[in-house]
């Protein structure tokens, strides 16, 4: 006897009943029997017989076990996700608590209708097994059944049959024999119930198979809400726009967001600042002019005490212009210094007319007491006064004007001239 769901095994014990049917069918067809399901071809009989050969109702049972397992281990998270939802709600409140307990209880109840569904699909292959069971096990039993109704006839009907198909032995009684005990049996038994038994096999295999597709097609989908956030071919994250980033710079401390660091100003060749040499009688040595790096360190207060940045005054155009400054101031400083200078060396200078007193020339008196200084102190003269305010009042920005001999400087030649 064949295990449960061994269909192989199953259908190898009523292949001997087939073959039995196959001899009959055979020998009547030789003498003239014809049927469209039964006679168009010589294995037609085994060919109805072994429709269900192949079949594996035990790897068919399997996935009914997996299904089952499935289920099971669906239900459970299940479970712990309907106890989390619980958690939640019990540690979250407000609007927001809200709205996350009802996704997760969608979530819910989409995994619900998964596992149920499930639960259905392991239900529905366990009904296909059993019932594809049920139907190779009826045909073979119909097929045994069927040929055990000759099993006293048997013996002479199988040598009837071979004689007439082969040609070999007494062919006119065993011609006889096909037609008067033979054909009735294949006419009335196998072409009714046994051909009416495969049938209705197949059919019912077709339509067990038909029935758990039909279910699985019409079971509910469950869908999973997901947020529009996390779905996948989602428009990309768009910037905000320039006027909220404004808005949000204006409301922020100015300390949090640090200032640009300022480009340094590219170097330039440098330049040699062109002043107009003071014009000079001739024969009378030029003042000398002091180079600019005398002039920062000294004259200037140094390099330090000059301010740099943005504005340029420390670059290298704010030193060309401070150095044609200091240039002209030096110029003029120098010319007047050295008039002085020949007017003490030379005592007939010491009366000089009126307009060429030095404005810069120190008091000879200052250190005498201030009673007597103020005693033999003279006014100034109005022509002093005009060529100090003549000299304060030179354009800065401007070359200087052409410096001629002081009055009263002498020349080269020990002369003086004119005031």
């Amino acid at each position: 006897m064949a295990e449960r769901l061994d269909v192989a095994q199953r259908l190898a014990e009523g292949r001997p009943a087939v073959e039995h049917t196959q001899s009959y069918m055979r020998a009547c067809r030789l003498l003239g029997y014809e049927h469209p399901d039964l006679t168009s071809h010589p294995a037609q009989i085994r060919d109805w017989y072994d429709s269900e050969d192949g079949l594996d109702l035990r790897a068919l049972d399997g996935d009914c076990a997996q299904l089952r397992a499935a289920a099971a281990a669906v239900m459970e998270a299940l479970r712990m996700q309907r106890a989390q939802v619980d958690e939640l709600a019990a540690a979250w409140s407000g609007p927001g608590a809200e709205s996350a307990v009802q996704f997760l209880q969608r979530h819910c109840d989409a995994a619900n209708t998964a596992a149920t569904e499930v639960r259905a699909a392991a239900q529905r292959c366990e009904s296909l097994r059993d019932n594809l069971w049920h139907l190779v096990d009826v045909k073979v039993a119909t097929a045994i059944a069927i040929d055990d109704r000759t099993l006293a006839h048997r013996p002479a009907w199988l040598a009837a049959a071979d004689t007439v198909t082969t040609g070999v032995g007494d062919r006119q009684t065993a011609d006889e024999l096909v037609q008067q005990q033979i054909k009735p049996h294949v006419d009335n038994d196998i072409r009714t119930d046994r051909l009416s038994a495969m049938r209705s096999t197949q059919a019912g295999v077709a339509a067990s198979y038909d029935m758990v597709i039909d279910r699985f097609v019409a079971a509910a989908p469950a869908y999973f809400g997901i947020p529009d956030e996390l779905r996948t071919g989602r428009a990309p994250f768009q910037p905000a726009p320039a006027s909220a980033l404004e808005a949000t710079a204006a409301l922020a401390p100015a300390a949090a967001f640090p200032h640009p660091a300022v480009d340094p100003a590219p170097a330039a060749a440098p330049e040699t600042p062109t002043t107009q040499a003071p014009t000079t009688t001739p024969g009378a040595p030029a003042p000398p002019t002091p180079p600019i790096s005398d002039l920062g360190t000294g004259g200037l207060g140094g390099a330090s005490a000059m301010p740099s940045g943005p504005s340029g005054v420390g670059s290298r155009a704010g030193l060309d212009g401070l150095g044609g400054l200091a240039s002209r101031i030096v110029d003029a400083m120098s010319g007047l210094l050295g008039s002085a200078a020949e007017r003490l060396n030379d005592p007939s200078g010491l009366d000089d007319p009126a307009g060429t007193e030095d404005p810069f020339e120190p008091d000879d008196n200052a250190d005498d007491d201030d009673d007597d200084h103020e005693s033999d102190a003279e006014p100034e003269k109005p022509e002093d006064i005009q060529t100090i305010e003549a000299q304060e009042a030179k354009p800065v920005d401007g070359p200087p004007p052409a410096a001629g001999p002081p009055p009263g400087r002498r020349t080269a030649a020990g002369g003086r001239t004119a005031g």
